[in-house]
């Protein structure tokens, strides 16, 4: 029965590290958002600006020329994007590119609410900040940033995320109810920015 311990003990610790490989590295996700953003810049000068021009509204602001209406709608089209990109695919261009998707923490469907903290609340928050947020990806263990911890999600390597899926599919009951415990246990601690 000791032996069984130890296999089984060893089979869950495999797979917590399976799941920390499974979580996409900072430099990745860097890589992805430089995508998305010369994506974004291509489809504002291809649309925003010349209907603006054309409706001869692009030099008008309000009060300030920060709050001009090219940069309110530009940064609409910024917050849409990232938002509904997220929330029926699980990913933006840039993500599909390097196999990136985002989940549940929990593992359930995404919800809309997860996804508006997360791309809406959370990059507000981490661009008004200078983008330093971001960096947590490099310090936390389960490389999220701050608009992961607020939508409670995980950007996830896709590739490892499947070899993790068909791991646990064929684990042993026993070993996947030990998992189930110790990942339980651990959950809220490896969320935290310690």
């Amino acid at each position: 029965m000791e032996e069984n311990n130890g296999i089984v003990r060893k089979d869950t610790d495999y797979i917590q590290q399976l799941d920390y490989m499974t979580h996409a590295a900072f430099f990745p996700r860097f890589i992805s958002y430089i995508i998305d953003v010369i994506v974004l810049w291509a489809v504002a000068q291809l649309t925003i600006i010349p209907i603006l021009t054309v409706l001869e509204v692009r030099g008008v602001y309000f009060g300030i020329e920060a709050l001009s209406i090219e940069n309110i709608a530009t940064t609409l089209l910024y917050f849409l994007y990232f938002t509904l990109m997220t929330f029926f695919l699980k990913q933006t261009l840039g993500k599909m590119i390097l196999g990136i998707s985002v989940i549940s923490s929990k593992g359930t469907k995404l919800t809309f609410s997860q996804v508006f903290f997360r791309e809406t609340v959370g990059r507000v928050i981490s661009n008004t900040l200078l983008y330093l947020p971001y960096l947590a990806v490099l310090f936390t263990d389960s490389k999220i940033g701050l608009h992961d911890f607020i939508g409670d999600t995980y950007a996830v390597d896709n590739k490892y995320k499947e070899y993790g899926d068909v791991i646990k599919h064929e684990m042993h009951p026993h070993t996947e109810r030990k998992l189930k415990e110790k990942e339980d246990f651990r959950q809220t601690a490896d969320r935290t920015f310690d």
